[in-house]
């Protein structure tokens, strides 16, 4: 192949890159390194805090930043150096603590890339067992995160009640706050200024790649707005219908190696 069709890939980690197992599957990790051996730059885009993304790109040898926390954060894993980092305002993140302390909500709070909980919860117990992310118990957690500006807050609660509280806080917030539902059971809350297609945008114009030569693969609300902005915005099967409804492309699922069997289409592997 003379020319790449593209130049940078960013891929989600949940429920598109990764199986049911949580693990990334040897076709997509053959895939991936094929397309690197070609001069590709893939990096990884997802809602995870940084640190719990670090196994995916190890066991993948990447050399791009890591775009987490919904893109509120670009950090090269290897040199610990910060691109870019836009936190929750504490205006905000406040009015959010103040709600979850009063209705004793799983609230998790990122601050200096650690996940902090008042208490050990079955909601947290699901989120950890998502994820494996570090955490910390607080009991004076209300206290001891007062006044200070997270990189990103989220409830996790069932489905019906996180959908409702999304109404809310939207309602309530409107530009000023990234409100967004990741999975059935999470809403986020990020800065307005962050979003993954924001973080994307920015690393690509880093390397000097146009935003019609880069790609895209996600599966949820939060993927969105970077599957509409790059070149390409490909859906795994197994996508929310509203990521389906606006990607360019759908490919089969993260449980069948979506991702790796698209990539070896793209790039003629």
């Amino acid at each position: 192949m003379s020319e790449l069709p593209y130049k940078l890939v960013a891929i989600d980690l949940d429920d598109t890159l990764l199986g049911p197992d949580h693990l990334i599957s040897v076709r997509n990790a053959e895939a991936i390194a094929q397309v690197r051996a070609m001069g590709v730059k893939v990096c990884i885009a997802s809602g995870r805090m940084h640190e719990s993304t670090l196994p995916y790109a190890d066991v993948l040898d990447l050399d791009t930043p890591i775009i987490s926390y919904n893109g509120a954060m670009i950090k090269n894993f290897r040199t610990g150096e910060v691109w870019q980092h836009s936190p929750l305002a504490v205006e905000p993140a406040q009015i959010v603590m103040d709600f979850c302390e009063q209705n004793r909500l799983q609230l998790n709070h990122y601050y200096g890339d650690r996940l902090y909980s008042k208490e050990d919860t079955d909601w947290l117990q699901l989120y950890l067992g998502r994820t494996g992310s570090p955490s910390e118990i607080r009991p004076d957690f209300y206290e001891f995160l007062r006044g200070v500006s997270p990189t990103k807050l989220l409830i996790v609660g069932t489905p019906e009640y996180t959908d409702q509280l999304a109404i809310q806080f939207k309602e309530l917030f409107g530009e000023t706050v990234y409100v967004v539902k990741t999975t059935d059971e999470y809403l986020e809350f990020i800065s307005p200024f962050a979003s993954k297609a924001r973080a994307l945008a920015f690393v690509a114009e880093h390397y000097g790649i146009p935003q019609s030569q880069v790609a895209a693969f996600g599966d949820s609300y939060n993927d969105i707005p970077m599957v509409e902005w790059a070149g390409l915005g490909v859906a795994v099967g197994n996508a929310k219908p509203a990521l389906i409804a606006v990607a360019d492309k759908v490919v089969l699922r993260s449980a069948e190696d979506g991702v790796g069997i698209a990539l070896a289409e793209l790039f003629g592997l």
